[in-house]
């Protein structure tokens, strides 16, 4: 019997985190796994472009993701969650953003998420957000 070998790549069972500096026309992300950095990219503002990217490199993986909040709201949070990217929103210190580029911010979100010290904050649901007008 001949055993069939694959060239199908699968990370069932890994965990990729993905750090994103967003802003209004593109959105610079680095995508680390639990021992390294896999790739750091920017990208059109588009939750869905991140997903296929992630689904199409990484099939399998449970994908983790962060970015700042800022002056996006919760959208991003709301479409990341809705296609399976566990998406965690992290506040930015003022001596931050001293030193700030947009891949050095997208790394060290990602590094951040993967060491488990990024704190996510309370985000509302839609039906929520839409009373407080």
């Amino acid at each position: 019997m001949r055993t069939r070998q694959s060239n199908k790549i699968d990370f069932t069972g890994q965990n990729i985190y993905v750090g994103i500096d967003v802003h209004l026309k593109s959105w610079s992300a680095t995508v680390v796994s639990e021992t390294s950095v896999m790739k750091k990219f920017s990208q059109p503002p588009q939750p869905e472009a991140l997903h296929k990217f992630l689904a199409a490199n990484y099939p399998g993986a449970s994908y983790h993701s962060v970015y700042e909040a800022g002056f996006c709201g919760f959208w991003i949070h709301e479409r990341l969650t809705a296609l399976g990217v566990n998406p965690a929103d992290v506040p930015t210190k003022s001596s931050e953003k001293l030193r700030k580029t947009d891949a050095v911010d997208s790394a060290k979100l990602a590094r951040d998420l993967r060491a488990g010290e990024s704190k996510g904050i309370y985000t509302p649901d839609s039906e929520t957000l839409e009373i407080r007008f």
